[in-house]
């Protein structure tokens, strides 16, 4: 990419928008870059190339885990109106 690095890109997609689940792929990984990543908030880091049925695994984890916190945060509210409201 020019102009950015894929770590530069997460932590700007993640400042914008933290509850997206991102998944990085990179042509370079070491333990320190996984780390540096997953503290970023990836939801995970593969190196390419990618085997397509492990990607599609970390999809499905990546589509599992933001329904867990959208179904979390929508209790939080209904919770939080019904404590407002006397319910």
């Amino acid at each position: 990419m020019p102009g950015m690095d894929g770590m530069e890109a997460l932590k700007a997609i993640k400042a914008k928008s933290p509850e997206l689940q991102i998944i990085l792929l990179t042509g370079y990984a070491t333990v320190e870059k996984t780390v540096e990543a997953m503290q970023a908030g990836a939801s995970d880091f593969l190196e390419k190339p990618v085997d397509i049925e492990i990607l599609a695994k970390k999809i499905k984890k990546a589509t599992a885990d933001k329904n867990t916190q959208v179904e979390k945060q929508t209790e939080e509210r209904v919770k939080d109106i019904l404590q407002r409201f006397g319910g």
